[in-house]
């Protein structure tokens, strides 16, 4: 069975005018993308796709939930993703995909988006997965840091070891 059968869209029998379309986004989605940074996401893709004559339109509307480790204490943390994107669409000789304008040839039927919402995916996710409060952290992961080394100020404490090598630079 395709699994990613469920993300294609035939535009060649649709009318011109607005055809709305829901997508899951589910693990299984991302099993099928084995280089994938993100794997357990639950949630829905609303795709617009505004079809006229010699052109389209497709608008993607993320709304999501991301359960990942947090950075600071390890304890899955869950995350909500909210992002959209739109894709202009074209016709002429040569299929290119780009990030905003997909140029379509003459022999392509449909359309897969897939990877357009695999990358949203990707670039709604926050660069750092933490709990909003330091306190949801596990206090026994989190009470071993060093503060200072956050807060990017150097700690007084210095090893003996490079005390004496700073001696030997003058």
């Amino acid at each position: 069975m395709d699994l990613m059968a469920d993300y294609r869209i035939p535009f060649v029998g649709l009318k011109p005018g607005k055809h709305e379309f829901q997508m899951r986004v589910d693990p299984e989605f991302f099993a099928c993308f084995p280089h994938s940074d993100v794997d357990q996401v639950h949630g829905d893709v609303h795709v617009e796709l505004d079809k006229l004559d010699t052109t389209m339109t497709l608008r993607l509307d993320l709304d999501a939930q991301l359960t990942a480790p947090c950075d600071r204490c390890l304890d899955d943390v869950n995350i909500p993703l909210t992002a959209s994107d739109r894709i202009s669409i074209r016709f002429g000789d040569d299929t290119m995909l780009e990030d905003d304008l997909w140029i379509l040839g003459t022999k392509e039927y449909e359309l897969d988006v897939a990877h357009a919402i695999f990358q949203l995916v990707h670039l709604a996710k926050p660069s750092r997965v933490i709990h909003e409060q330091e306190t949801d952290c596990d206090l026994s992961m989190t009470e071993w840091q060093d503060d200072s080394a956050e807060d990017g100020e150097d700690g007084n404490d210095i090893d003996p070891r490079w005390a004496a090598l700073k001696r030997l630079d003058n």
